[in-house]
């Protein structure tokens, strides 16, 4: 009889005991939530991502009046080819002329182009680096599980509180600032 008793006693520890385990267990599932970031709104909208936007677009400015002073120099050149009075010499001459512009028109298109898109990525990349880190420390100091791209992880929706990019963004800019 005691040992029955016993038996008894021991079953309910162990299935009380495994109930409990699997409230826990089911209690620590319904508090893990995964946070995110989007990264382009961070690099778009911190002080640091708007002042290489900045430099680009004063870049690009520079480029584009560079293209249009080279344009109109190959325009005179098309309208001096067009007079009467030129010699078959001076013809040939700005003949060449006219093609070593065109020449090196499309050249410095190119190469402003270049320039302006390993710019872009230079400063994308050296925002993103930082930002991984920053994201990295506060995922550490928060004891968040996981913390995701809200693009490149195919979010399609999810609830704001877990959006952590505007909290990012004031950190980011914060730190920028010292």
């Amino acid at each position: 009889m005691k040992r029955a008793i016993l038996i008894a006693t021991l079953f309910s520890l162990v299935t009380g005991g495994s109930s409990l385990a699997a409230k826990e267990k089911t209690s620590k599932q319904q508090q893990f939530a995964v946070y995110y970031v989007n990264m382009q709104e961070i690099i778009n909208n911190s002080n640091k991502g708007k002042q290489a936007k900045t430099i680009l677009e004063s870049k690009i400015t520079k480029a584009r009046e560079e293209i249009k002073k080279r344009e109109k120099e190959i325009n005179k050149l098309k309208e001096e080819l067009k007079s009467p009075v030129l010699s078959a010499q001076a013809k040939t001459d700005k003949e060449r002329q006219l093609q070593q512009k065109i020449r090196d028109l499309q050249r410095f298109r190119q190469d402003a182009q270049i320039e302006i898109a390993n710019l872009e990525k230079q400063y994308t990349m050296e925002i993103i680096n930082e930002v991984v880190k920053l994201i990295n420390n506060y995922r550490k100091e928060k004891n968040i599980p996981m913390i995701v791209e809200v693009r490149e992880a195919g979010i399609i929706t999810a609830d704001p509180k877990y959006d952590l990019t505007q909290t990012i963004i004031k950190l980011y800019n914060k730190k920028a600032r010292k």
